[in-house]
């Protein structure tokens, strides 16, 4: 397909963003491959991840990972990449994941070849890609937290994959207090708002665990709050204040396998952990769009100060099916409702409902609406109903996010949806008596 939905981006700055990437987890060398082909085919300006990328940071899992992310080398797509609790190798004796000090030495030597300031080597060589050089300053190693500008916007990656972040400072590389004076990655990030405010950019946010966690009654991977502490770190109310001091416009996560956004002193908040981990469910709990447990990934533009987003679905190919009627009188009315599988086998199943979530679930303004429009082959005979909130960069005569046609003229024509790479049709049939407008009307 050469078109997808949600279009390539035209203007402004383009950026993808996943997170749980979990190469290792059951289904995750069927997901994240194809979050990585599919997210690269937009052609964006940068990729950034906030991990995890593997089940524990030992040298043979950092490097698989590094392999999997080549296509975005051969597209020439620079990314970065935030450190997860699971990129860190545990200590003898703890669960992978778990250990609060783990050891950062083998992510510091595997992505040390990477361009700086993620790793040591020679910067990419993009216009408008920020820094250009390392500085001498810089510690050999792959860098825990750093920056980098593109565009219109600053991006921040911020450590907490300890469990926090005070307590992550001293487990830092660079090491603090740094070369410009700051004492932890609170400094670091007051620092960089700084520069982003100097430079009239914007502020992105990416980090690893969330600061909230508003999944109702779930079991997975604990009944508490999978933040910072699992809820209990000062860090997740300490974050959010110095997030709004910065004056961060969005923060970008991972942590909990799904998609879920949420708000913090006004800031929006993107839980982006659908990339290849297993979904968090347990034995009585569903996926899918009423819930927040599905599989993709995060398409942003950027211009001036605005902000554009959407949350992409991946799907098995071929994975859509539509439902609805194939035979339609003139005059009425008719919805079409479509379902993709996702690449799901031997971990949680994800059958994926394309439309927006259930209104009245209790998290309901927590949950991501997948990238999903409807269109007509023909708007004489179909034409789209469009929705209460409907997207701007359809093509009103022809699409619609809703599902929803009415039957104009006698004829036959086809129905579409597509859903970021993906999409389905159905012929459907209009039976009646003509009316003047489609004697006179073209088809």
């Amino acid at each position: 397909m050469k078109s997808p939905w949600p279009p390539i981006p035209k203007h402004g700055a383009s950026f993808i963003h996943f997170g749980e990437d979990h190469w290792n987890d059951p289904d995750g060398l069927r997901i994240f491959p194809k979050v990585v082909r599919q997210s690269g085919r937009y052609q964006p300006d940068l990729v950034t991840s906030s991990a995890d990328k593997d089940a524990n940071g030992t040298v043979a899992n950092l490097k698989r990972w590094r392999s999997l992310m080549r296509p975005y080398d051969r597209r020439k797509i620079p990314y970065f990449a935030a450190v997860g609790n699971h990129d860190r190798e545990a200590r003898p004796g703890f669960p992978d994941g778990v250990d609060p000090m783990g050891d950062l030495s083998n992510y510091m030597s595997v992505f040390a070849r990477r361009p700086y300031p993620f790793g040591d080597a020679r910067p990419y060589r993009v216009p408008g890609l920020m820094p250009r050089r390392r500085p001498a300053s810089d510690p050999p190693g792959a860098s825990s937290h750093y920056a980098v500008e593109f565009g219109p916007v600053r991006w921040v990656f911020i450590d907490n994959s300890c469990f926090g972040i005070t307590n992550c400072d001293p487990l830092q590389n660079p090491p603090f207090p740094d070369a410009e004076g700051n004492q932890g990655q609170y400094d670091f990030l007051a620092s960089e708002a700084a520069k982003a405010r100097m430079e009239g950019d914007q502020l992105f946010v990416v980090m690893h665990m969330p600061t909230q966690d508003d999944r109702p009654e779930h079991t997975e991977p604990t009944p508490g709050p999978h933040t910072m502490g699992e809820g209990s770190s000062p860090d997740n109310a300490l974050f959010e204040q110095a997030a709004a001091a910065a004056g961060a416009d969005a923060v970008f996560t991972g942590h909990i396998k799904g998609m879920w956004k949420y708000r913090a002193s006004g800031i929006p908040y993107f839980t982006d952990g659908g990339a290849g981990g297993e979904v968090y469910v347990g034995p009585a709990e569903e996926t899918g769009v009423d819930y927040g447990y599905w599989h993709g990934y995060r398409l942003i533009r950027a211009w001036g100060n605005r902000l554009k987003t959407d949350a992409i679905p991946v799907f098995r190919r071929g994975g859509i099916s539509i439902r609805g009627r194939r035979k339609v009188p003139v005059g009425e009315v008719v919805r079409f409702s479509a379902t993709g599988q996702q690449p799901t086998a031997e971990g949680a199943d994800v059958k994926l409902e394309l439309r927006a979530p259930d209104p009245t679930r209790p998290n309901a303004s927590k949950l991501p609406t997948p990238a999903h429009i409807w269109s007509t082959g023909d708007k004489q005979v179909l034409r789209p109903i469009g929705a209460k909130r409907e997207d701007p960069r359809r093509n009103p005569m022809r699409q619609t996010v809703s599902g929803r046609f009415r039957a104009l003229c006698p004829g036959r024509t086809v129905v579409r949806v597509k859903s970021g790479w993906e999409a389905a049709r159905y012929l459907v049939r209009v039976r009646g008596k003509p009316r003047r407008s489609c004697r006179r009307g073209s088809r």
